[in-house]
């Protein structure tokens, strides 16, 4: 009978821990370290952009990069999470939890134990592409010559890619070369631009910087959901989860999340013990945050953003111009490749008016039906890996194509034709984009760069309302 007692109070005790890691349907959108495999579900490299009675004669991409290092600011921060672990361990071997309906489970500790920090990861190899990250970067630069053989040809002439000269996109450079030509490129003289003022303006732009990138004023929603009691609360729940009798540091548990999008993007298919740290409730609140911070820094919530992404949308037009004015003559490059970050690929997709919600993003407005259908999201637009890519197609009037235009550009996000208003699935008549983007492109010269003055976090909220108000009526 006292083995029978013993065996139903173990099992009770069993029942009550929080056994995350064993989730069979983990939530994996991280924000901007979210993997590319999450965010897009891998489409497959078949020709799938085939368009009836039309022929593609230029192909423009802005690609950001695979995977990469912490940086050097967030090695020595990651690196403290081996002494948590051991406190947790710990805290798991001595009973130390204020509730025991919260503790982590037997089989989670043994993760966490397991877990140890990668000693080449240091300062040395900060924030460089990881091995997954190149593997990734290849392939999808293989998948798109796979789509488009007869534009995206051997011959290096005809691309010219731009980027900036640092080992991040160095690496990523390669990459994408060695995709495309389907092995090492150390010989091949493959054109390229490696202006940074032109390829990330935002940074010497001194009104973007007071304006928006170091005033801390555009933090403020971010900053009113994170003292909202329920975010409070995820601190409380992760902290008696762990053992602690005290809530854990904010900065401590945004390391914990840190480290487990980094393994998450690193290696898809294993199980990160910091993840399950996390529930999904959890998890999907501080990706809220993150949403708040991209959405004011370089979304719809800041009036300068459109001022910067226009830099990308003129360099796609021009191109796109060039091929169109010199027919029939072939032009080179005949495809014009951007290898950029994160902000400018969100900057971009917002001057062409995507992923814009029926009302601003606030600290306030979480549990709204809009914001929970939210079409800003930072994990599905700016993943790693995360491109916009825009195909000129030259068309038949005899053709099976429905469309009355010479020319027709085909519009992608993550290789899934984009929602623009105004186009078929993607697909726009040159007229339309001229007449839609002409204006914004031609004016596009950063003069406003030159002259700073500060919005604060309530003037951001009223811009936001106003391209909100604009652009219903």
């Amino acid at each position: 009978m006292r083995l029978f007692i013993a065996a139903v109070l173990a099992t009770a005790v069993a029942g009550q821990e929080s056994c995350l890691s064993v989730d069979e349907n983990p939530y994996l959108l991280f924000g901007s370290k979210t993997a590319y495999l999450f965010a897009n579900h891998a489409l497959s490299t078949n020709r799938v952009h085939e368009i009836p009675g039309c022929l593609p004669v230029a192909f423009w991409l802005a690609s950001r990069h695979g995977s990469n290092n912490p940086e050097a600011s967030e090695i020595t921060k990651l690196q403290h999470l081996a002494d948590l672990k051991a406190n947790i361990v710990d805290n798991y071997r001595n009973g130390n939890f204020r509730n025991t309906n919260r503790r982590i489970c037997s089989t989670d500790i043994e993760l966490l134990q397991r877990w140890q920090w990668i000693p080449y990861i240091n300062t040395t190899f900060a924030n460089g592409l990881t091995s997954e990250g190149y593997m990734t970067t290849q392939q999808l630069m293989r998948a798109w010559k796979q789509r488009y053989p007869g534009l995206l040809t051997d011959n290096p002439h005809d691309y010219l890619v731009k980027y900036v000269e640092e080992p991040l996109y160095s690496a990523s450079f390669r990459a994408s070369a060695d995709g495309m030509f389907r092995g090492p490129t150390e010989g091949l003289d493959i054109p390229r631009d490696n202006d940074e003022k032109g390829i990330r303006p935002y940074k010497f732009c001194s009104a973007w910087k007071s304006n928006v990138g170091e005033n801390n004023d555009t933090l403020s929603q971010m900053h009113i959901f994170q003292s909202k009691q329920e975010y409070k609360d995820m601190i409380t729940n992760v902290s008696l989860r762990l053992g602690f009798n005290y809530d854990i540091n904010p900065d401590i548990v945004y390391s914990m999340y840190q480290m487990c999008r980094y393994n998450k993007a690193w290696d898809n298919a294993a199980i990160s013990p910091w993840c399950a740290v996390f529930s999904r409730e959890e998890l999907q609140l501080i990706e809220y945050a993150e949403d708040l911070e991209t959405y004011y820094k370089y979304g719809y919530g800041s009036p300068d953003t459109p001022k910067i992404g226009c830099t990308l949308l003129r360099d796609m037009i021009g191109f796109f111009t060039k091929h169109i004015q010199h027919d029939p003559d072939p032009q080179q490059p005949r495809a014009q490749i951007h290898l950029t970050d994160s902000e400018m690929l969100l900057m971009l997709l917002t001057t062409l008016g995507t992923h814009q919600d029926p009302a601003p993003l606030t600290g306030d407005n979480y549990h709204t039906s809009p914001v929970q259908a939210r079409k800003w999201s930072t994990s599905r637009m700016s993943p790693f890996n995360a491109n916009a890519a825009a195909v000129l197609y030259k068309c038949t009037t005899n053709g099976n194509f429905q469309g009355k235009e010479r020319y027709q550009v085909l519009f992608l996000e993550n290789e899934y034709p984009m929602y623009l208003e105004g186009c078929r699935v993607g697909l726009c008549d040159w007229s339309y984009i001229v007449s839609k983007f002409g204006e914004l492109a031609n004016t596009c010269d950063l003069g406003f760069c030159n002259s700073a003055v500060k919005i604060n976090g309530f003037s951001a909220l009223f811009v936001a309302l106003a391209c909100f108000v604009r652009n219903i009526f």
